[in-house]
């Protein structure tokens, strides 16, 4: 039996957008450079910069010895995970669902969003296999509509299929990250029902629910409601966010550390982490700060060498993913799929409302503003035949360059991101109906989905 202590943490790194970044980066390299802090596994969000994450692991060198860094789109991933035992295995699977690159100053279609894993060779205890991610962000306040929620849904959608085949293979696995959404979330059901992992905070501090906590305090949301993000209690908070179960402006719980709970592994304290405020941090006599925008999460946990060995990964493999009678003698070894017939068509209905509203744009592009640029650009070509002043010809000239860049751009964007993206949905559709097929033994159908949407209201989840 082994105690594992585990954090993850979002760095707020990027480049030439997060304050004070070297700094603080250099701050949070210290924090975990010391022994007394006791870290067996760390995962980093949000290390965009390559020099930081070199910095980090130089400064973790004798404590946290073997360190992966993640490259994914145009400007990486910002993924690290450091590990006290050997990392020898390692993933990385960019998400279908990716966000929008038009959306020039939300960025997340530029860094990648993606998934990684580490395998870990523990001494006593096997295989582990750490997770780290860094969901799409949420832009819209709380109460309007998420339009990136069908993003985070498809996300999650794989990381659920993900987990499940690692566990298949006989590891230990821990998901950790920015997971970008409320405890209620859909996100958060679908790796915890489809997936098969637990919220190791919800697990030792469930949510008050008789009666509701409200007029809560900070130090209260942080230590009832494990709050990470947008807490007044943080020196870089711009704006406190509304509380998804409290209605309190106390921040929301967004960082996560899950883990497949099986006999050999359970989750003994959790709590939020890396709060404290320091010194050092910018200009001189600037005060004392925290090390990001977010607090960490640090959970232990008791392993034993898993029950379930590798010469029964071939067994499992073949078996089916959603039975009720797994092969593997381990609780919990292949995919329980328990979510409800209500989630999955609540799921599909969403998955497709976002497809539509998703693909508005590109096909507007396509279908108005592309000709309306080729029909301007011819017009300006031929009245160029008829202007005898220079000047004038020369601005027609640059107008005409313009129009032809600028239709070109917009019907790369419409074809190749709406076409991708019409198709990802899709199958992502696809796989949802066969799930929720499966579970009520018929084909189900669109007006049956939305009658039972309608019958049961728009759920708060579509706005998380």
């Amino acid at each position: 039996m082994t105690e594992l202590s585990v954090l993850t943490l979002n760095c707020w790194g990027l480049k030439f957008v997060s304050k004070e970044r070297e700094d603080r980066l250099t701050a949070i390299g210290r924090y975990l450079a010391d022994t007394s802090r006791g870290y067996d596994i760390v995962g980093l969000q949000e290390v965009w910069v390559y020099d930081d994450f070199l910095r980090i692991r130089d400064l973790v060198r004798d404590t946290l010895p073997y360190a992966k860094h993640w490259y994914s789109g145009a400007l990486g991933s910002g993924l690290v995970i450091l590990s006290k035992y050997p990392i020898v295995g390692s993933t990385m699977r960019r998400f279908a669902l990716n966000g929008d690159p038009m959306k020039i100053f939300h960025g997340d279609w530029y860094v990648g969003k993606c998934v990684v894993s580490a395998i870990i060779a523990h001494p006593t205890c096997g295989e582990i296999e750490v997770f780290n991610t860094h969901l799409h962000a949420g832009y819209d306040p709380v109460g309007t509509v998420d339009r990136y929620l069908g993003c985070r849904v498809g996300e999650a959608w794989e990381m659920s299929s993900l987990v499940t085949a690692a566990a298949s293979q006989g590891r230990h696995v821990i998901s950790l990250g920015d997971y970008n959404s409320a405890p209620n979330s859909l996100v958060v059901g679908l790796l915890t029902k489809r997936g098969g992992l637990t919220d190791s905070w919800a697990k030792v501090h469930p949510a008050p629910t008789n009666p509701v906590p409200s007029g809560l305090t900070p130090d209260e949301g942080v230590a009832i409601m494990g709050v990470t993000c947008d807490t007044p209690l943080n020196t870089w908070t711009k704006h406190t966010w509304i509380n998804h179960h409290t209605n309190d402006a106390i921040g929301e719980r967004l960082d996560y550390i899950f883990f497949r709970e099986t006999p050999e592994f359970s989750c003994t304290h959790v709590d939020v982490a890396v709060r404290d405020q320091i010194s050092g941090i910018g200009a001189a006599n600037s005060g004392s700060k925290n090390y990001s925008d977010h607090f960490g999460v640090h959970a232990k946990f008791i392993i034993k060498p898993a029950v379930y060995h590798f010469e029964n990964r071939a067994g499992a493999m073949l078996s089916d993913p959603f039975s009720s009678s797994p092969a593997a003698p381990t609780t919990k070894s292949s995919a329980p799929d328990d979510m409800s017939v209500e989630t999955l068509e609540e799921i599909l209905l969403l998955l497709q409302q976002y497809s539509a509203m998703t693909l508005r744009g590109p096909k507007l592009e396509l279908k108005v503003i592309v000709p309306l640029c080729i029909v301007a650009q011819i017009a300006l070509i031929i009245g160029n035949f008829f202007v005898e002043t220079r000047w004038v010809a020369g601005i027609l000239t640059v107008l005409v360059g313009a129009l032809g860049a600028g239709w070109m751009s917009h019907f790369l964007y419409a074809f190749l991101y709406g076409r991708e993206t019409e198709g990802t949905y899709k199958n992502l559709i696809d796989e949802v109906q066969e799930s929720l097929d499966r579970r009520t033994g018929q084909k189900s159908t669109g007006s049956r989905t939305s009658s039972h949407y309608q019958a049961t209201g728009a759920r708060n989840s579509l706005l998380q």
